[in-house]
């Protein structure tokens, strides 16, 4: 079992997982919730366990039962406040690629432009 906090455009997320984050499988798991692009810093499974407590024994359990993939806490506030730093292992680094996923995964194309009254590009100069 793996204990990630993961840095993405969106809020920190602490994520648990049966394999490393490396792996294809927890990879389309985290493109399909939104997250293709991130920084993941590994945390120790035992201090995490020993801080969320019940909440960590309901992921493990979900985990055991053969979920891949779990979100323990998506509260960057809460995550800052229980897991110091020092504990973070060595950064991995994804940059998002769109033939890496799953088509599944893919955001559906947008074929429409903008209309006539809509405000123009910004121009940088």
């Amino acid at each position: 079992m793996n204990a990630y906090v993961i840095f993405s455009s969106q809020e920190p997320a602490l994520v648990v997982t049966r394999h490393p984050i490396r792996n294809d499988v927890i990879l389309n798991q985290l493109g399909r919730i939104g997250i293709r692009k991130f920084i993941a810093r590994e945390v120790p499974v035992p201090q995490v366990r020993s801080r969320y407590g019940r909440q960590f024994d309901v992921i493990e359990n979900a985990l055991e039962k053969g979920s891949d993939l779990r979100v323990l806490d998506f509260s960057g506030h809460r995550i800052f406040q229980n897991l110091p730093f020092s504990e973070f292992g060595p950064a991995y680094c994804r940059e998002h690629t769109l033939t890496e996923f799953d088509p599944a995964c893919e955001p559906p194309r947008v074929t429409s432009r903008p209309c006539s009254g809509s405000v123009p590009p910004a121009v940088f100069g």
